[in-house]
């Protein structure tokens, strides 16, 4: 879409997700470039922008391009091999053997296949956390379009359920900061690099000072899991003294550059902290409910909310969630902790689409440009069509609640980042998608084959 003459988004029901959460009926967003230009009314924009090209939007939903705030996108070749298992159990026979086996190639498969599957239900920009190949993740988000903060698998001694091994603190960072040079900034901007740290139980003392100060040099992030289950405290303790969040406070990585996935193995004093240092967080409610970590029955995300902690969403992976869909990642988020709670109150439909939004942006260090439609910022957009029966009697009374408790990401239609049309009317737009799901299943084939795993039905099949 980064035409000559900008184009003028015409008509729709427009989600702005700016500082006073206007929705704009009859809403015009003109795209210029990379980046939004205007945004008001249709009509006055019309005669504003009397050469742009118009797209007709009208009768739809037009929303930020939504935000994966934690995904590994090379796992969606292991979808269906990590089903109703335990979690320390599929890390062992399942996650670390694959992790292990996959080659650079398959990684990028399966990364442009998650890429894929997140644009056709909305999503524009995500967070890797790592993996062996992030070389391979940065090619596939620039070929297909998508907007990626990216870090390398960063851990240097064993934990329980992954047995790397001793590996060299110095190694590891130089190599972190060889693909921050490599790739920070790189496609327009789109790709960015953070520093990684696996999880407390898989780093050192002097790994975590290192990247902490590495991080602070190169004026970047931190992305890890932190907290994700009770072993991540029983670890701690029985190694340092303290629980894993004290932990990482002590270490001087408790702070706004740290991104802290999961955090549902948390108390009050863990809260109290994260709250003072802030840190950003993000929430895999769906994750959580799928390997049963605990995050909603015994986490505290309602109080790091209220707290003003920044909490984004996400979906963990393909394989971890079994869905990409953050309309669903919303759902949970807005309803789980009512539940466990049993207060109607908590959360909701506007809360969560914040955190698949806004906040997600501001937990990436990128609400400059990006999670919400204002002047200026980046042209990330997602259209979603609203004449689903799903939608009735009264689709646009409450659009929010309706496409977050109703609807889904099924009702994508278009999707821009960086004013490129990535989907239009469902097509995906950079990539063949049959090509791509014969690509998925050779390089799944291949991956898994080669890490030992066996496909069986739960029931016969014949």
């Amino acid at each position: 879409m980064n035409s000559r003459n900008p184009s003028l988004l015409w008509g729709g029901l427009t989600v702005t997700m700016d500082g006073t959460r206007r929705v704009i009926r009859d809403a015009g967003v003109v795209i210029d470039g990379q980046r939004i230009a205007a945004v008001g009314k249709a009509d006055d924009l019309s005669s504003k922008y009397p050469d742009a090209h118009v797209i007709d939007v009208s009768g739809k939903l037009l929303i930020p391009g939504l935000i994966d705030a934690h995904n590994h996108p090379a796992h969606f070749l292991t979808k269906g091999f990590l089903d109703d298992m335990e979690a320390s159990r599929r890390w062992k026979t399942r996650l670390y053997p694959f992790e292990l086996s996959v080659s650079d190639d398959e990684t990028y498969w399966g990364a442009l296949a998650t890429f894929a599957e997140m644009i056709k239900s909305g999503t524009t920009t995500v967070a890797d956390p790592g993996n062996l190949h992030p070389d391979a993740v940065a090619r596939a988000a620039r070929d297909i379009g998508v907007r990626v903060l990216l870090a390398p698998a960063v851990s240097d001694i064993d934990d329980p359920v992954r047995p790397w091994g001793r590996r060299d603190p110095n190694v590891l960072v130089a190599e972190n900061e060889r693909l921050f040079r490599s790739w920070n900034g790189q496609a327009n901007g789109r790709i960015r690099v953070c520093m990684g740290l696996w999880s407390t139980t898989s780093v050192s003392d002097d790994l975590v000072r290192l990247v902490v100060k590495t991080a602070e040099r190169l004026d970047t992030g931190i992305h890890g899991h932190l907290a994700a289950k009770p072993l991540d405290n029983e670890v701690a303790l029985a190694q340092h003294g303290c629980r894993a969040v004290a932990w990482y406070h002590k270490l001087g990585a408790l702070n706004e550059r740290f991104l802290a996935a999961h955090m549902g193995a948390v108390d009050a004093v863990d809260v109290d902290l994260a709250l003072r240092s802030g840190v950003r967080i993000v929430h895999c409610a769906s994750a959580s409910m799928f390997g049963a970590f605990g995050c909603i029955s015994h986490g505290r995300f309602p109080e790091l909310i209220d707290g003003g902690a920044t909490v984004g969403l996400g979906t963990d992976a393909a394989s971890i969630s079994r869905f990409l869909d953050m309309a669903r990642e919303m759902y949970l988020a807005a309803c789980a902790h009512k539940d466990a709670r049993m207060n109607a109150e908590l959360i909701g439909a506007h809360k969560a689409m914040e955190m698949a939004t806004i906040d997600g942006a501001r937990a990436l260090w990128w609400d400059s440009e990006i999670g919400s439609i204002e002047v200026g910022k980046k042209a990330d957009l997602t259209v979603v069509c609203m004449d689903g029966l799903e939608w009735q009697p009264y689709p646009a009374a409450n659009p929010v609640a309706n496409f977050v408790y109703s609807s889904g990401g099924h009702r994508v239609e278009t999707v821009f980042v960086d004013g490129r049309c990535l989907l239009r009317d469902g097509v995906l737009q950079t990539v063949e998608e049959h090509y791509l799901r014969d690509q998925v299943f050779r390089a799944a084939e291949s991956a898994t084959g080669r890490a030992g795993f066996v496909r069986n039905s739960v029931w016969p099949v014949v």
